[in-house]
């Protein structure tokens, strides 16, 4: 495994030329045992044709020597043809199997009785002095000519054997020779071969390859500008060309998505309001304008990277949900959106009011989608002051009506104690007429701390930290106390409550009082008896809460003022202040809602108001 590992490390030229001396060595060397062993055979059917010459022309030598009955001529020829150097020895046999004649002195008078038998033709054998011989084995056969000395051609239908053994070792010299020469010559062949095929393949497949690979790497490592040199049209030079080609798409998709994100950073940069954009995951903050680093005192650098929670709350761990509502928590689904207000904190550890509107967007990242929460946070420390001022304007206007209201009791309270004065001071006091001036003044002094209780209510200023507040249990609770005077005027009050528990941000008493002013001012309306119908839902991103009574209605002139101050027409005649209808728009806008009323004659109300939903309890 390390050798493999080694040499997938080695250069791709290193690779290419092991290979290509493996694969040409190896064909090499397979082509010349081929060779050598079709050379082999080759001059071993020479030497078998070479033999059997041999054969015939000694057998015709010996067939004329023996008619002629020259018994010297014959071991001369044989004591010849053995001197040859190719020949290994040569022996004549008769039928028996005894040698008669032979090149060598030492087998005449041997006995070879299976040469006899021996199938005639050529074989190779180990020699009797060593060595491999080429042995070939021709019967001589009886002829007419022959049958007075040898007899009859029906028993005796051979002479004899003539046997020639050829050394086999001469052969194989010859053969290794050729080979050793055919090798030489085929390695120069390979080499010039091997050398001009390395030399084209540097030059037309490696060094484009080389180029390709370090403009490709220099690509990767953010040089743009380098090019593969492209030189030719073959399937290199092609892939060059699509490589450079591929490198200025890309430039140019780099350059527009730079662009892009220059523009698109330049339009939230143009937001009058600050916006971040936050990685579900982990929480972190992923890209900001330049209106959101303002708020909070602190650079891009400073802030990119960080924990939402660390930027804008300066906490070290996730805001508790029960503090603050978190969009980061709250959101759940795709394009799902969230309002809520917070308290920021700037680097230097300053507190301002926010108003956080969140969507939470998911984007293709890689294999896996990606979450994120995009927020818009409005300063509100501005919009605070303004309205505090424009509330101070409004209660200027108020003073004329705080005075007729406050003025009227205090007339009946001086008049009471001018009552009780004379009385005094001419012993003249009825203790029955004293205590109707003293009810009297105690029912001007309530009515006037009644007027004082609710003006204080309307000039409340918001709070330091709205918290998240649960609508139902507010609607609940809030007719549970008023059902018994309900019962007792005859009203039966319905109520259809959310399923999924809206929540809002504000605070609870001063929802409740909106609840309880509400109801009981479609008590009011009805003080003959009726039906009210108190409901809670939610619309896109509101929380709503519609309260319909079936009460006497309100005309169309007076719909216009009922949310003036000191403004009042009830139904059962009753005199009030006229500041409680007033307190509930003050309410509702305090916390980023609207109330709407809508009112048919002899047929009921219907009050609806609208919250920003800070979440829903599951």
């Amino acid at each position: 495994m390390t050798a493999n590992r080694q040499t997938r490390s080695l250069p791709l030229g290193q690779r290419m030329l092991r290979q290509v001396l493996l694969v040409a060595g190896g064909a090499s060397l397979l082509f010349g045992l081929l060779f050598l062993g079709l050379y082999r055979d080759q001059l071993t059917r020479e030497k078998v044709a070479a033999s059997e010459q041999i054969n015939h022309l000694l057998r015709a030598a010996l067939e004329n020597a023996m008619l002629k009955r020259d018994v010297p001529g014959l071991r001369d020829i044989i004591t010849r043809l053995g001197s040859l150097p190719a020949i290994s020895d040569v022996m004549v046999l008769e039928p028996g199997g005894e040698v008669r004649f032979a090149s060598r002195a030492e087998n005449m008078g041997r006995r070879f009785p299976e040469l006899v038998v021996a199938t005639p033709g050529n074989r190779f054998i180990d020699g009797v002095a060593g060595g491999e011989v080429l042995r070939s084995v021709t019967p001589v056969p009886n002829q007419p000519q022959c049958v007075a000395c040898h007899g009859q051609l029906e028993k005796h239908p051979i002479n004899g054997v003539l046997v020639v053994d050829v050394r086999a070792d001469t052969l194989r010299r010859e053969a290794w020779r050729s080979a050793a020469l055919f090798a030489l010559a085929g390695a120069v062949v390979l080499a010039l071969t091997l050398l001009t095929v390395w030399r084209l393949l540097r030059q037309r497949v490696l060094q484009p390859l080389a180029e390709l690979d370090r403009a490709a790497c220099a690509l990767s490592a953010g040089d743009l500008a380098l090019r593969a040199r492209a030189s030719g049209d073959d399937e290199p030079g092609r892939l060059a060309g699509s490589f450079n080609r591929m490198a200025d798409s890309l430039v140019e998709q780099i350059a527009l998505a730079e662009g892009q994100q220059r523009y698109l950073q330049e339009l939230l940069d143009g937001l009058p309001d600050g916006v971040r954009v936050i990685r579900q995951s982990d929480m972190r903050i992923v890209a900001v304008n330049q209106a959101y680093c303002r708020q909070v005192e602190a650079s891009e650098h400073e802030v990119l990277g960080q924990p939402c929670h660390l930027s804008s709350h300066g906490r070290d761990k996730p805001c508790p949900a029960t503090l603050v509502v978190c969009p980061a928590q709250e959101l759940k689904a795709p394009g799902q959106a969230l309002k809520c207000r917070h308290r920021h904190r700037t680097a230097g550890g300053r507190e301002f009011p926010v108003e956080v509107h969140a969507v939470l967007i998911e984007r293709q990242n890689g294999a896996a989608p990606e979450r994120l929460i995009v927020e818009s946070t409005s300063d509100l420390s501005d919009v605070a002051r303004l309205s505090q001022e424009q509330r101070l304007s409004e209660l200027g206007l108020l003073a004329a009506g705080i005075a007729h209201e406050i003025h009227n009791p205090l007339g009946s309270i001086r008049l009471a104690v001018d009552g009780l004065l004379r009385s005094l001071r001419h012993n003249s006091a009825d203790p029955a007429r004293l205590a109707s001036y003293l009810e009297m003044v105690n029912a001007e002094i309530d009515r006037c701390t009644g007027v004082t209780q609710r003006l204080l209510l309307l000039s409340r200023l918001p709070q330091q930290q709205a918290q998240v507040v649960p609508l139902n249990p507010a609607v609940g609770d809030t007719l549970q106390l008023v059902e018994y005077d309900a019962r007792s005027h005859g009203i039966v009050q319905h109520v259809r409550l959310e399923p999924a528990e809206p929540r809002i941000m504000g605070d609870e008493s001063d929802l409740r009082m909106l609840i309880l002013n509400l109801v009981q001012n479609a008590h009011h309306a009805m003080p003959a008896g009726g039906e009210l119908h108190v409901t809670t839902a939610i619309e896109s991103d509101k929380a709503v809460l519609v309260i319909r009574d079936s009460g006497k209605g309100i005309s169309a002139d007076n719909i216009e003022r009922i949310f003036d101050p000191f403004f009042s027409h009830r139904a059962d005649g009753e005199g009030g202040t006229g500041l409680g209808l007033t307190i509930c728009k003050s309410i509702v806008e305090r916390y980023g809602g609207r109330i709407e009323v809508s009112s048919v004659l002899d047929q009921g109300t219907v009050f609806r108001v609208l919250f920003p939903l800070a979440g829903i309890d599951k």
